[in-house]
């Protein structure tokens, strides 16, 4: 047979340990992945059955990737979704993986210091799921990372807080090329895996309320009473996908029956937890809040004697009766879509603590760029910048370390372009801060000020800040403060500058060699000194211009004849 029909090994991404190869009589090393089946609904049971006793470790890979297809693709056939576990869809899985890395990373460089978005679990929480609760090693944390920026950026997830704790489990057995494909096959609309928008999370959370109420009203009572059900209290379930209410490995054995099984499989787990704790322990508790609630289930399903094995009969039926405390696959669906009004009127407003995407940049050899290289200053600006420009990259124009440190060199080079970001190395004493402008019009030898209302000012580093303008909303009549106030762009022969205020200094300004600059508040844009508090000067090390390249076609922004040659100023 064709080696191409075995299946792939799993492999530790996240760790980086070992997967031993145990024997198992029920799966083989090839497709098809259940062994005598006679028609696709037989293998299907048989499929559940086995996930049931959990995988053996080695298969994870291949039958997690295999049953999410299998699941998400009702239409295809068995021989068809066993066939993405192989190793013959290998390629196939990879390609794609590197094609969502580089519309996410133009610059390969930039995977290295990428943040990784947290879907509405909240950085807070995100940072506390690397460092504390797993902890993830630095390398695991990058391939998470990668993981999570493809799925925002090229799928399109903007809330789904289960997703960073999936994806983590899914790399302890799973390149993060795996892991990226079953993620994109359980958002699927055929499927019901994860909740991928705020109004289908919080309709989750409702449905549970619902059917903790009609299993159980004492443990409705209980819960109710001490906020248990309410959404934001849910997080132990909903948002962290068990992993803080059970043991690592039953973590993982419950994600062998989920990802053939879906949100039913789910609801049923997270409705059974709260009957290990019978009606005669609920008189005796005195729970304070939600989280004493669920420190008291903590208290089952982290005592040695539990298993999720031995909690299996408490999830499905038992010597031929079906327990009917549970919702099926339609009932769930129908609660679900019930619950979405009830969401849309109670969710609140989210606001993405994500850093946006960085800015690219043009990469060339005989321009190289200093002071735009790090990923977050280039997220920083994607931030600050207009919105018709966010899609736009950074292309070098001129650079004290290329062009010299000449005033007439840089407006030779930048005087065809009407937006430009200036950055700028600025040194007192022992510190460096990296501080800049961002100029709305073309940088020409000018008699009068000019510009608009989209320039700012920023710092990158340290403390990175932007300094928007902002016009005079007072309503009094001051003609000389209004003057002072757009006072947007002043470039001389001897000077350049943005801002102004009343004592004649500005909010940056460079001399003529471009070796000292100062920094003052300036009217309108309201700005600390940008190399930091008290420090008004400073020595200019490296200076660095760049215009702004559309990423749709490539097109400079605002290019203009250049109409102007300063080379003899």
């Amino acid at each position: 047979m064709s080696e191409n029909s075995k299946f792939v090994q799993s492999q530790d991404s996240i760790f980086g340990l070992d997967i031993t190869k145990e024997k198992c009589g029920w799966f083989g090393d090839r497709t098809p992945l259940v062994l005598g089946a006679k028609n696709d609904k037989q293998s299907l049971k048989r499929l559940k059955q086995k996930c049931h006793l959990g995988l053996p470790p080695h298969l994870r890979c291949a039958v997690w990737i295999s049953s999410i297809a299998r699941a998400a693709n009702p239409q295809l056939p068995v021989t068809e979704t066993d066939a993405y576990g192989t190793i013959g869809n290998k390629k196939s899985i990879e390609s794609r993986w590197e094609f969502a890395l580089n519309a996410v990373f133009p610059n390969p460089a930039d995977r290295d210091d990428a943040v990784a978005p947290d879907l509405g679990l909240t950085q807070e929480v995100l940072n506390q799921l690397i460092h504390n609760d797993y902890p993830i090693p630095e390398e695991g944390a990058k391939q998470l990372t990668l993981v999570l920026c493809a799925l925002q950026q090229v799928v399109g997830i903007e809330y789904s807080p289960t997703i960073p704790d999936i994806a983590t489990l899914l790399l302890t057995h799973m390149p993060a090329s795996y892991a990226y494909a079953t993620i994109r096959e359980m958002i699927n609309d055929t499927s019901q895996f994860i909740p991928v928008s705020q109004k289908e999370y919080y309709s989750w959370c409702k449905s549970y309320e619902f059917y903790v109420q009609k299993q159980s009203s004492a443990h409705y009572k209980v819960m109710e009473s001490c906020g248990a059900l309410k959404p934001e209290s849910l997080d132990p379930i909903f948002k962290r996908f068990f992993t803080s209410m059970l043991k690592r490995k039953d973590v993982l054995h419950f994600m062998d029956i989920y990802l053939v099984e879906g949100c039913k499989a789910y609801f049923r787990l997270a409705l059974s937890l709260i009957k290990l704790i019978s009606k005669k322990e609920l008189k005796a508790l005195t729970l304070t809040d939600s989280e004493s609630w669920w420190n008291e289930i903590r208290k089952k399903t982290f005592h040695p004697d539990f298993t999720l094995a031995k909690h299996l009969a408490l999830m499905y039926h038992k010597a031929g009766k079906v327990v009917k405390l549970y919702p099926n696959r339609k009932m769930l669906r129908r609660a679900l879509k019930y619950h979405e009004k009830w969401a849309a009127d109670n969710m609140p407003i989210y606001v993405d603590e994500t850093p946006p995407k960085p800015m690219g940049y043009i990469i060339s050899d005989d321009k190289p760029i200093t002071l735009a290289k790090p990923t977050i200053f280039r997220s920083n600006l994607a931030k600050w910048l207009p919105l018709s420009l966010k899609t736009t990259k950074l292309d070098l124009i001129y650079s004290t370390e290329i062009h010299g440190r000449s005033l007439a060199a840089f407006y030779n080079q930048c005087n065809r372009y009407k937006n430009t970001i200036v950055l700028i190395e600025a040194i007192v004493g022992n510190t460096t801060a990296t501080i800049g402008m961002f100029a709305s019009h073309a940088w020409n030898v000018n008699p009068a000020s000019y510009g608009d209302g989209e320039c700012f000012l920023f710092r990158v580093d340290p403390d990175p800040k932007c300094f928007n303008w902002t016009p005079d909303f007072s309503g009094i009549d001051d003609f000389e403060s209004q003057a002072i106030r757009e006072q947007y762009m002043v470039a001389k022969s001897d000077f350049l500058a943005m801002g102004a205020n009343a004592e004649g200094t500005n909010g940056i300004r460079l001399d003529q060699d471009f070796i000292n600059g100062e920094s003052y508040s300036a009217l309108g844009f309201d700005n600390e000194p940008l190399p930091g508090q008290d420090r008004h000067k400073f020595d200019i090390g490296v200076v660095e211009a760049y215009r702004l390249i559309r990423e749709v076609d490539g097109s400079a922004v605002g290019e203009e004849e250049k109409v102007w040659d300063l080379n003899g100023l």
